[in-house]
């Protein structure tokens, strides 16, 4: 009896499978962040740190993942901002579900979750400052099919980041405590995506 509930269930869920319409894609295509941050800490001397700022970058972004049903998608993405010293790097798995407006052009709205890396050099004695952590947001965006198989997607982005991390150097001979703390970001991603 159990036998044959197993293969029962296996031949209705490859059935299922089968029946979806799947197609994979791959994307790339340029991404705009803009990255809030700030430092707190003090030094020795009763220097007191409190900087707020932001950082304005653009990349190239790279994406793979399939499409369900025309009205579902799941990717894995990819970018990377630097600039002297700094280095930012984002890798999220994206759900989006598809809402069409007619045969080739159709809006979207999901969510994303990750993992960023965030990395700065040349800090005192201290070197370099690796900090990573959890990134989860969501985006918003619009897809237009160029051909049957290339497309063009335009997507706006938010992001929050659990990225913190209290840090310990000498800077001139001042012995300095500062944490570091991501804190969130907006992106545009402008970009094709190929489907087969």
């Amino acid at each position: 009896m159990r036998k044959s509930l197993v293969m029962t269930s296996l031949v209705l869920a490859s059935t299922s499978m089968m029946a979806m319409d799947l197609q994979y894609f791959l994307g790339a295509g340029v991404e705009r962040g803009n990255l809030d941050y700030k430092i707190t800490g003090s030094g020795s001397n009763g220097s007191v740190i409190n900087l707020s700022d932001d950082v304005t970058d653009s990349n190239l972004k790279l994406k793979a993942g399939i499409i369900l049903d025309k009205t579902h998608r799941v990717s894995l993405s990819h970018v990377n901002f630097d600039a002297t010293d700094t280095d930012f790097r984002i890798i999220l798995g994206n759900y989006d579900y598809l809402m069409p407006i007619n045969d080739e052009f159709r809006l979207y709205a999901g969510l994303h979750l990750g993992n960023a890396e965030y990395k700065e050099t040349n800090i005192g004695t201290l070197g370099t400052a690796k900090i990573s952590g959890l990134a989860y947001g969501a985006q918003v965006g619009a897809i237009y099919d160029i051909t049957k198989n290339i497309e063009f997607e335009l997507g706006l982005a938010y992001t929050k980041y659990n990225l913190d991390k209290t840090f310990n150097w000498t800077d001139s001979g001042e012995d300095i405590t500062a944490k570091i703390e991501l804190e969130d970001s907006t992106s545009m991603f402008a970009g094709l995506n190929f489907k087969f």
